[in-house]
């Protein structure tokens, strides 16, 4: 009976504490999509708050031509915003139901590295200099997705570098079959104690910074 009753309440303890992890879970789950939900519609009023106006502004007339190119400019570059804040949501939510899909392919990675370091000054008019440290080499990956990694990650350090230089270096480890891809930048660098955020979900250390907090997490 002494036994029976000891094991009992073993089981009980171990379910209560499986239950109150499993409620901490819930709790923090539910906090994380409160906090998505209200930076989405930030960020997405954002965009649109300006495509809409200036749109307005166009269809008025009255405007000379010059005013109507920075108008578009304007629109055009809210409406890249608002497709890269969208393609985020999509791909975090094909990440969590774990349809994401690879091509494999050969890859010359020199060039495709140049060609994204240009395409990322060029698109943030970043006053920055990048810098490409690297070995020749071919890998068989998926072009698409190593292009997007890269891309969020000199993104995320422009977008915390000012007047700086940002190196995208490639390291090839011939024995080992690894190529070792890593961004550095003279900007403000990250806290220690919050260095293990920055890859998750929804998290933004600056949150007057524009941004989802979803393109670490999706590296």
């Amino acid at each position: 009976f002494y036994y029976h009753t000891k094991k009992l309440k073993d089981e009980l303890q171990e379910s209560e504490s499986a239950l109150r992890e499993a409620k901490d879970r819930a709790e923090e789950s539910s906090r994380l999509k409160s906090a998505f939900l209200a930076n989405m519609s930030h960020e997405i009023r954002t965009p649109l708050n300006a495509i809409v106006g200036f749109s307005d502004v166009l269809a008025s007339g009255g405007t000379s031509v010059d005013e109507q190119q920075g108008y578009v400019d304007i629109i055009k570059t809210n409406s890249d915003l608002l497709l890269r804040l969208i393609n985020d949501i999509l791909d975090v939510s094909r990440l969590e139901a774990d349809r994401v899909t690879f091509t494999i392919e050969k890859c010359d990675v020199v060039p495709l590295c140049q060609q994204v370091l240009a395409s990322v000054s060029q698109a943030r008019k970043s006053e920055n200099e990048f810098i490409f440290e690297c070995e020749s080499v071919d890998l068989r990956t998926d072009t698409q997705r190593l292009q997007q990694v890269i891309i969020n990650l000199l993104s995320n350090a422009d977008k915390f570098t000012r007047n700086g230089k940002i190196t995208l270096k490639l390291e090839v480890d011939d024995e080992k079959r690894v190529a070792t891809f890593s961004v550095s930048d003279t900007g403000t660098g990250i806290p220690l104690e919050k260095q293990k955020q920055v890859f998750e979900r929804f998290e933004k250390l600056n949150e007057y910074v524009q941004g989802t907090g979803l393109g670490l997490s999706i590296c």
